[in-house]
């Protein structure tokens, strides 16, 4: 298991959408800093004049100072990139989770993205056990006792309520004893 947990732009933006993002920054404390990356900010940041959520995140001292990856780490971040579908245009897409990945593996660290294709590419990468997305931190937040069940169920169904997308691999109804 990881000593700590890197988030992308995503998972920050579920749980900030929803009015949560403290319970993220809950489970994110336990390695440390850092939480994210420069790249994440970045993505966050190209999102700010039309999300609110992404306010929230900007705005959220609990995360900290986003981590700048090691100069002598790039290359590694832009095969990464290149891999998970390119920079694009502007050489931005996917930037903040191969920063997380490369940096995650560094540090000894995990993953946490709610982006299925970053979430396969990770556990491939890394491992399994170093990477997790919103539903798997809810569930540790339920097995910590920080919230129970139902409050987990209904903070998943804030975050689809609000047009968000959870992992395609959970069921669209979610019980309360999924998150036990």
């Amino acid at each position: 298991m990881s000593e700590g947990w890197l988030s992308d732009a995503v998972t920050l933006q579920h749980f900030a959408s929803v009015g949560r993002l403290s319970l993220l920054c809950s489970f994110l404390s336990s390695g440390g800093q850092p939480k994210w990356t420069e790249g994440v900010r970045g993505e966050v940041l190209s999102a700010f004049g039309s999300s609110e959520a992404c306010r929230v995140v900007l705005g959220n001292p609990e995360l900290g100072t986003p981590a700048v990856v090691p100069q002598e780490l790039q290359r590694q971040v832009m095969r990464v990139q290149i891999r998970l579908g390119g920079g694009g245009s502007l050489g931005e897409d996917h930037l903040g989770e191969a920063e997380s990945l490369v940096l995650a593996d560094e540090l000894g660290r995990g993953v946490i993205t709610d982006d299925n294709s970053a979430y396969d590419f990770i556990a491939k990468r890394l491992g399994s056990a170093r990477v997790k997305d919103t539903v798997d931190v809810l569930r540790a937040l339920v097995a910590s006792g920080e919230i129970d069940a139902a409050e987990a169920k209904q903070i998943a169904d804030a975050i689809r309520n609000n047009g968000r997308h959870l992992r395609r691999v959970h069921p669209s109804t979610l019980m309360e004893d999924y998150f036990r």
